[in-house]
Parts: C-alpha cells; sequence; structure tokens
C-alpha cells in the first residue's frame, strides 16, 4: 500500500510539474480557457459570436440563439484535446449562456462550467459577466478538486466601425490546493481593438497579461468575400510568433469553423467548431 501510494504520489508530481512547464515556458498557452476560431485568438473584441469563456460581452450580441460544439487537438497529441459545447438564447433583458469544456484525458483532466450573462445598454456598449466553476482530476486518491472563479468583459464601440474591448478570467484569483501541490488557476487581463475596415474585412488587435506571464500579444484579419465563405490569418505570441490560418462556411443556419496553428517548438493544432444558430424573427 505504501509503495502504492508513493507512485501515486510520483504521478501527481510529474503531471502538475508538465503542466506548470507549459504554462510557464509558453505564456500562449492556457490549458484552462479553450482556443477560439479568431485569427491569432484575437478574441476580446470580436463581435460576430459568442465565445464561449472569452469576452462575455460578445454574448449581448446575439439576436436569438445558437448551439455549438467544438474540438480542439493542440500539437497533434490526444492527451492535450479539449472538447467544448455550448448554448445561448436572447431574451428582452438579459441574453443568457452555458457552456461547458473538457481539457485532457483519463489520469488528468480539466473541466471549466459556466453561465454567462449580457446585454447592451444602448447601442454602443455592452457588459457580460461569465461564472465559472473549475475542476480538476489529478489522481483516484485526490479525484476531483474544484473551485469558482469568474470571468468579465465589456465592448464599446466608439465610432461605428472601431470597437475597444476589455475582458480579466478569475480576477478573484482562484486556486486549488491539494496535499502534493497548489494550482493557481490563471489571472488574465486582455485588452484589445476591432477596426471594420469594410463591411467584409474585419481587423482585430489584442494583448494579454497573465500575472505571472510575460505580456503576449495577437492580431488577425477576418475576410468575408461573400455570405456563405469565411478565410482568416492572424499571428500571436510572447517569446516568438504562432502564425495561424482558418476558413469558415455558413449555410442554412449552421456555420462550421477550421482553424490551424503551428507552433516551432510543439507543431501543429487544429481546432473544428460547428454553430448552428435558430432561425427567427425575434429581434432584441
Amino acid at each position: 500500500m505504501k509503495k502504492q501510494y508513493t507512485e501515486v504520489k510520483k504521478l501527481v508530481l510529474s503531471l502538475g510539474a508538465f503542466f506548470l512547464f507549459l504554462n510557464s515556458a509558453f505564456a500562449e498557452i492556457t490549458t484552462i480557457v479553450p482556443n477560439s476560431y479568431v485569427p491569432g485568438n484575437a478574441s476580446v473584441s470580436y463581435v460576430n459570436a459568442w465565445l464561449p469563456f472569452h469576452n462575455p460581452a460578445a454574448l449581448a450580441h446575439e439576436k436569438v440563439g445558437a448551439i455549438q460544439l467544438q474540438y480542439d487537438n493542440r500539437y497533434i497529441t490526444k492527451e492535450l484535446n479539449t472538447a467544448l459545447v455550448s448554448g445561448c438564447y436572447s431574451t428582452k433583458y438579459v441574453n443568457i449562456g452555458a457552456s461547458f469544456s473538457y481539457f485532457g484525458y483519463s489520469v488528468y483532466n480539466e473541466m471549466l462550467t459556466a453561465l454567462t450573462f449580457a446585454r447592451t445598454f444602448g447601442d454602443r456598449f455592452s457588459l457580460g459577466i461569465e461564472f465559472n466553476y473549475y475542476t480538476v482530476f489529478f489522481s483516484p486518491t485526490e479525484r476531483y478538486r474544484g473551485t469558482f472563479t469568474a470571468n468579465i468583459g465589456l465592448q464599446a464601440k466608439v465610432i461605428d466601425n472601431f470597437y475597444i474591448s476589455f475582458a480579466a478570467f478569475n480576477p478573484v484569483f482562484s486556486k486549488i490546493k491539494t496535499e502534493f501541490l497548489d494550482k493557481s488557476l490563471p489571472v488574465v487581463f486582455s485588452l484589445g481593438t476591432l477596426y471594420q475596415i469594410t463591411d467584409q474585412v474585419d481587423w482585430l488587435v489584442q494583448i494579454d497579461k497573465e500575472v505571472k506571464s510575460p505580456l503576449r500579444w495577437a492580431t488577425g484579419v477576418e475576410y468575408r468575400p461573400f455570405k456563405e465563405f469565411i478565410v482568416n490569418a492572424g499571428v500571436y505570441g510572447s517569446n516568438y510568433a504562432v502564425p495561424t490560418l482558418g476558413v469558415g462556411f455558413h449555410f442554412s443556419g449552421f456555420e462550421f469553423r477550421l482553424n490551424t496553428e503551428y507552433h516551432t517548438r510543439l507543431g501543429l493544432s487544429a481546432l473544428g467548431a460547428l454553430r448552428y444558430t435558430f432561425q427567427s424573427q425575434k429581434r432584441k
């Protein structure tokens, strides 16, 4: 029994060290918050759709309701997969969203569950708040440990084609303590802009600061040559640049997105998302 306990302890410490290495050595990696299909992952000012666990203020722009499935395979490694399911609904006074993500595999995994509320104030300002419950599975002996946190955000249309946005993930500095290690959830402050160059071209710029990591920057362009097709390209980084490239297709309320990125030290990542927007004449 003592030997088994020692082996479990070693496993927990090894896994903890591995994921702490990823988050400290490469500031652009955050396993807790799922990636998005936005170019360069510059999502804080994105207004064309609500992206779960990113800026909750974007939920205010949803006109009816939608459901979304997303799967992210980081560095073509099955242990670094993230699956996400979400849904949202628009009401007269506030828009409501719910989302769930799962990262990892049987030995080590993280889950994030959220309930999001957002609304617009006039036609130039939106505010959102997201209540999150985070759980992590370290080992059969430790089982699941969990904690509550939050995500707040705002988006402001400064002029007709220019937005400034801000979001704060885990501003309450939540953490999880176990017998073997302490796991602090990332505290991330994001500031970004959206410049709608034309009706077909959006340019996004963003900076992120995780309190224990270097500054991260991101930028990207999304181009819609016609209604049914989208292409985007971007880049983000901290110590070095990571390029991203993606495409999207619209048909009969469905939207499919495929996004890729290439990390020079860790390899290729691929993300796919399928979204269905309910067809309705409802308007806010």
